[in-house]
């Protein structure tokens, strides 16, 4: 059995550790969890958790039987830690959650995170170190590497959502519409167009918006 850090023990990685346990009350235990890898000040203090932070992002070494997932939900911050991560030789296991829906005829890439709730259909390309919350996807959809979807969201046939983008809570892609890479979509915003890279859009219909 494999020993299991958590990278972020932020909201995230706290969720995160609850879809584990999960798998192991449905499925039987996979890892063994050693707790958190996080590089901020006490990021579990005043919150109760079963586990703790064992060690920093910035100083881990991998050993042998080591495998890491990643749940830290900012794309940024996927996109620096990963590679760093990799070059040191860690391995990323995909975590998906026993009840998400995963439809039939998709791709996936490695050091996934799929939650409960969760649902796509058919036809849909996933990449790497993507975050998916209890979203939907439809069918044919492109979803690209160090992307997070938020809870509620729906992401409509034919969509793209590029390269460490990232999708609000509630927020609808519709049909053929692209999301380029690094852009923001705020909770609750209906995107009827294309999002131009690393901007951000709010509001029914998505505009930019400088914060």
């Amino acid at each position: 059995m494999k020993d299991l850090y958590i990278v972020g023990a932020g909201g995230c990685g706290r969720e995160v550790l609850h879809i584990i346990k999960d798998i192991h009350r449905i499925q039987g235990p996979r890892w063994n969890i050693k707790g958190f890898l996080d590089d901020t000040e006490n990021p579990l203090k005043g919150k109760e958790c079963d586990y703790g932070v064992v060690g920093t992002i910035q100083g881990y070494q991998p050993k042998e039987n080591d495998v890491l997932v990643m749940a830290i939900a900012s794309p940024q911050a996927k996109q620096k830690l990963v590679p760093m991560l990799l070059e040191r030789g860690a391995v990323f296991e995909s975590v998906i959650h026993p009840y998400a829906n995963l439809g039939e005829f998709n791709s996936f890439g490695q050091g996934m995170v799929i939650y409960p709730g969760f649902g796509m259909t058919v036809n849909i390309k996933v990449g790497n170190y993507v975050i998916m919350q209890s979203c939907s996807i439809g069918h044919d959809a492109v979803i690209g590497d160090y992307a997070t979807i938020s809870p509620y969201s729906h992401i409509l046939g034919n969509a793209v959502i590029s390269q460490g983008a990232f999708l609000g809570t509630n927020s609808v892609i519709l049909p053929h519409t692209v999301v380029e890479d690094n852009a923001y979509v705020g909770a609750g915003s209906i995107v009827l167009r294309r999002v131009k890279a690393g901007t951000r859009v709010f509001g029914n219909p998505a505009r930019e918006m400088d914060f």
